[in-house]
């Protein structure tokens, strides 16, 4: 892992082919999921979680599931980003129910995510 990085993506594009791993696999149960990708002593990372704390709670209620995995804090974590090609953190990651994934690496514009995340939303 290269460490924190700052880059924001101006878009999205959902891509297939990755297998989510088990624990993902789980969590994806007629559910649009959102990954959220940190490690300890990340300045990005902090700056990103009030975005996702944002985010999560204009979705409370629905069947969009937030999960954050720390990759300082355990090997599923680290499974879970070597999964999605995680090379900096933050790195934030809108799952269809496919699998396909929309990833964002870096503090991202939540209204972009959010996009991504209605758009997950509507192959329901």
């Amino acid at each position: 892992m290269s460490g924190c990085a700052s880059i924001s993506s101006g878009g999205y594009e959902f891509k297939s082919g990755i297998t989510p791993p088990t624990v993902v696999g789980n969590l994806m149960q007629n559910k649009t999921v959102i990954l959220f990708i940190t490690q300890n002593n990340c300045p990005d990372c902090e700056q990103a979680r009030p975005l996702i704390a944002s985010l999560q709670s204009q979705y409370n209620g629905t069947n969009v599931t937030f999960v954050n995995f720390n990759i300082d804090n355990n090997t599923t974590s680290q499974n879970v980003a070597k999964a999605y090609g995680v090379t900096a953190t933050p790195t934030t990651v809108v799952l269809r129910k496919d699998g396909s994934a929309a990833i964002f690496v870096g503090v991202f514009d939540p209204s972009t995510v959010k996009s991504a995340i209605d758009d997950a939303r509507s192959t329901y």
